[in-house]
């Protein structure tokens, strides 16, 4: 099934996605790897978390999957750099893997589910190549939790229409809430889930992602020939309101994540 990666893979929204590590964004999942383990990296990015769960299970290995050929190649090119050789990446498509049953130890996915049409096919996937008594975490966020501040009209018009955008293209912005339930319904056992914020800085970062996201949508989803904004203007306008607000002195951003960690029976 293809997905419509909403972000892209624009060189800001590859670098945005580069500022993440295996300590700052899977640090929930950390305390279930050994050494020795066979992991499973589901929607890898550039590589970046991947490397620092290499380093946690080495002398295991962790298979790191994404659909896009560009994000494998700059995968690659990272672990290189840093010398990690117990790393393998590969262009595959979440919903068929191909490997065998029982094949991991453990799976891993961030901020992945959130752009899926089906999300609990691609659990029911997860499940079948992990082992059994193999643990899975995933890590998504939900826009129903964002802290922003200072609003006007305009900010709020453009957040939620970077939203509705991410729904167009079949996502769900606030499946973080539901990854306890969908885990359960693929039959994973043992669920934990909790909840983290994530605040950036300097603002510019997360603003520029999302402005970059608004202005493409002219082109990219033919958002003005859809009806979905009044013109060219009104995209500027939501665009420039994010960059306005991460220049301002009182501004805020934090962002909701929700982690779960489950088990394949034995």
């Amino acid at each position: 099934m293809p997905e419509n990666y909403t972000p892209g893979y624009s060189a800001n929204a590859v670098n945005f996605m580069a500022q993440r590590t295996a300590v700052s964004h899977a640090a929930f999942f950390l305390p279930y790897l050994r050494p020795g383990m066979h992991i499973l990296d589901c929607g890898c990015g550039p590589g970046t978390i991947t490397l620092g769960l290499a380093s946690a299970i080495a002398p295991g290995t962790v298979t790191a999957i994404d659909q896009a050929v560009s994000q494998i190649e700059l995968a690659w090119d990272n672990a290189k750099k840093q010398e990690i050789s117990n790393v393998n990446f590969i262009t595959a498509n979440i919903y068929t893997l191909l490997f065998a049953e029982n094949t991991f130890d453990a799976v891993f996915t961030h901020a992945v589910f959130e752009h899926l049409q089906e999300p609990l096919q691609a659990l029911r996937e997860l499940w079948r190549v992990l082992k059994p008594g193999g643990i899975i975490g995933v890590r998504s966020p939900d826009w129903g939790g964002f802290l922003m501040t200072p609003t006007t009209p305009v900010l709020d018009r453009a957040m939620a229409y970077c939203k509705f955008l991410q729904e167009q293209n079949g996502g769900n912005p606030c499946i973080g809430r539901e990854l306890c339930a969908l885990l359960r319904q693929a039959g994973f056992i043992n669920i934990k889930a909790t909840a983290t914020y994530e605040c950036y800085e300097p603002l510019s970062l997360p603003a520029e992602y999302l402005a970059l996201r608004i202005e493409a949508s002219a082109e990219i989803e033919q958002a003005i020939e859809k009806g979905w904004v009044d013109g060219q203007a009104s995209l500027l306008a939501m665009s420039e309101s994010l960059r306005e607000w991460s220049r301002h002195p009182d501004g805020f951003f934090a962002q909701t994540w929700c982690e779960v960690v489950g088990k394949k029976s034995v």
